[in-house]
Formats: C-alpha cells, structure tokens, sequence
C-alpha cells in the first residue's frame, strides 16, 4: 500500500470527529452537507462535488468493538483508504465495503472498477429472487408450477420455456451501458434501480448497486431446490446460466 496523502488522512480523522461527511476546497475543509448525518452514508447516492472538491472522507459505520466511526476517505486521483479506529491506521478497503467506495468515487466523479457479473447474469438473480418469495407465499407442499415460475423472468416472452427464455435473454441483453441506458429510457421496468441514480452510477458501480439489492443466487438455488418439484427445479436450472453445466 503506498503512503497516504498526509492532507487525507488529516481530513479522515477530522470526519472521523466530528461525525460528518467532509471535503476539501481549496485546502480547508468544508461539510459537504449540513442534513448529512455520518452513519447514514447512502446520502451520497445521486450526490456530485465539483471540481474544487480534491479529497472527500465519509464516516460510514460504526466499529462493533470500539464504537467508533469508521471513515471512507477518497481523493482525485483514485486514492480510497479506510480509517479504522481500531488499527490506528489506514487500510485498504474490503469486498463488503465496495458499495461505500464506489459512492464516495462517484461523489468525486471518478470511475469505478468495472463489473464482473454479466446483465444476463443480474436478469437470473432478479428472477431467482421473484421465484423465491412466490414459492414463500405459496401453501405448504403446494409450490408454484412452471407457467408461473416462467413468467416472472425478465426475458420471459411468449411461452417461456428454458430454451426460449435463454435465447431472448441472448438477443435482447447486451452490456451494462445498454441496460443503463435502458433504465433511463424507462425500458427495463425489472432493474431495481431508480433512473436518477442509474445517470450518475457509471458501469460498476451500477452493477454492484443493484447485485447488492438481491440474495446471493447459488443460496437461493439451493433453498429452491428443496421447495419446487424436481421437474421444475430442473427447468430453473436449465434456464440459468449455472445451470448449463448441472
């Protein structure tokens, strides 16, 4: 890990104290809003500093040993560091941190890493999630059929068999910037994600943001397999991308 700039690191600990969110214009730091409310970091979503901003610290949880806030620090030239209280000094960022960084990047307008899920990818998940609460709210011993199973999948058209289901989610889902777009449009009704922050995610943060809002689907598909017919089970998995090799 390199050094941290002596200037973010001073402006972390000072977000730190007093439980803000702060940036820093033109050497001072500033609050970057007077409603912001340091554990509830999220308010960063939508949010963009302009150019006098170079560095940016949000306080964003509480440590569960020490209590103290925990401080995501950023600064313009991609540069994000954790500031625990704990370890008295900084750290990288961990994989259950990257929705908070690719917040406080975007509060800076910088990109993020890019996505590693695929949309089509992300259309399973969402169906998989809509499968399991159909299946919760179904009597016991009585699942939901296929036809309804079927249905609720973003690529389902016509008469959603697994095949024909595949082949649209092959033709109709290219990349994250045609889903983006999509979602400004107002053309992808099944992405859980508002368009206002679909325009200010770009790619990677766009995907994180809304694999974030559903289960982990190889959990789900394990849960599934208990709760649907083995017939049906077996249509699930052939419809998946996962479920190619099962």
């Amino acid at each position: 890990m390199r050094p941290v700039p002596p200037s973010l690191s001073t402006l972390a600990h000072h977000a730190g104290d007093l439980e803000r969110p702060l940036a820093r214009l033109s050497g001072s730091a500033f609050p970057l809003s007077s409603l912001a409310h340091g554990r509830h970091w999220r308010w960063m979503h939508g949010v963009r500093c302009g150019p006098a901003a170079t560095e940016v610290a949000v306080p964003f949880v509480r440590c569960f040993v020490c209590g103290v806030l925990r401080v995501i620090a950023a600064d313009r030239d991609g540069e994000v560091v954790v500031f625990d209280a704990c370890l008295q000094r900084p750290r990288r960022p961990d994989a259950l941190e990257e929705l908070v960084v690719d917040a406080a990047l975007r509060l800076l307008g910088l990109p993020t890493p890019p996505p590693v899920d695929s949309p089509a990818t992300l259309s399973d998940t969402v169906w998989l999630d809509q499968v399991f609460d159909l299946c919760l709210l179904s009597p016991v011993g009585e699942p939901p059929p296929w036809p309804m199973l079927s249905a609720l999948h973003p690529c389902a058209r016509g008469v959603p068999t697994p095949e024909a289901i595949r082949h649209e989610r092959q033709r109709s889902l290219g990349s994250w910037t045609d889903l983006r777009t999509a979602v400004l449009e107002g053309g992808a009704g099944w992405v859980p994600a508002p368009a206002a922050l679909a325009e200010w995610f770009d790619e990677g943060s766009f995907a994180r943001w809304i694999r974030g809002a559903v289960p982990d689907p190889e959990t789900m598909v394990e849960e599934l397999a208990e709760l649907l017919r083995p017939p049906d089970f077996r249509r699930v998995l052939s419809t998946l991308d996962l479920g190619q090799s099962a």
